[in-house]
C-alpha cells in the first residue's frame, strides 16, 4: 500500500504540467461552450480511482459537454506540429516521414531530457481519461447530440444530392 501511494505521488509530481495542460483545455472549452465552475489539479482518491485533476462545468445544450470532454485531444495536434515542424523539419526529399523520424531519433541528443519530458507532458495532456470518454458519449447520446447528428447527416445528404 505504501509503495502504491509513493508511486502515485511520484506520478502526480512527474505529470503535474501535463495534468495542468489537460485540465486547462477542459476549462477553456467550458468557458467558450458553457460555464466553467471549478478547476483543480490537486489529486484525490475516489473509490479505487486516483483522480489527478478535474474541471466542473455546465452547458445549456448537453451535446456541448462532448466537445468539452474531448478538448485535450488538441494537445496531440500541438505535439504533432512540434514533432513534424521543429524536430523533423529537414527530411530528405526521397525519405519518408517515418524513416526521417527514425534517423533523427538515432542522433537525438539524449542529454536534452527536458525537451523529451516536455513532449511527454503534451502527450499526457492529450490523453483522455475514462471520465472524459464517458462524458463524451453521454453528451453525444443526449437528445441534443442526436439532433446534431441528424442535422449534420441531413446536411451531408443535401450536399451530396445537390453536387
Amino acid at each position: 500500500m505504501a509503495m502504491t501511494r509513493l508511486r502515485l505521488i511520484l506520478k502526480f509530481i512527474f505529470f503535474l504540467p501535463g495534468t495542468f495542460l489537460h485540465e486547462l483545455t477542459h476549462y477553456v472549452a467550458a468557458l467558450i461552450l458553457g460555464k466553467a465552475e471549478g478547476f483543480s489539479v490537486w489529486p484525490k482518491v475516489e473509490g479505487n480511482s486516483f483522480i489527478f485533476g478535474s474541471v466542473k462545468s455546465r452547458t445549456r445544450v448537453k451535446v456541448l459537454s462532448s466537445f468539452i470532454a474531448v478538448a485535450p485531444i488538441l494537445w496531440w495536434a500541438v505535439l504533432f506540429i512540434i514533432l513534424r515542424h521543429v524536430l523533423f523539419s529537414r527530411p530528405e526529399p526521397s525519405v519518408g516521414l517515418f524513416a526521417a523520424m527514425t534517423k533523427e531519433l538515432q542522433t537525438f541528443p539524449y542529454t536534452d531530457a527536458v525537451l523529451l519530458w516536455l513532449l511527454v507532458q503534451i502527450l499526457w495532456a492529450g490523453r483522455l481519461s475514462i471520465q472524459d470518454i464517458k462524458n463524451f458519449f453521454i453528451g453525444l447520446l443526449s437528445v441534443s447530440g442526436l439532433a446534431l447528428f441528424a442535422i449534420v447527416a441531413g446536411l451531408v445528404y443535401l450536399i451530396k444530392v445537390a453536387g
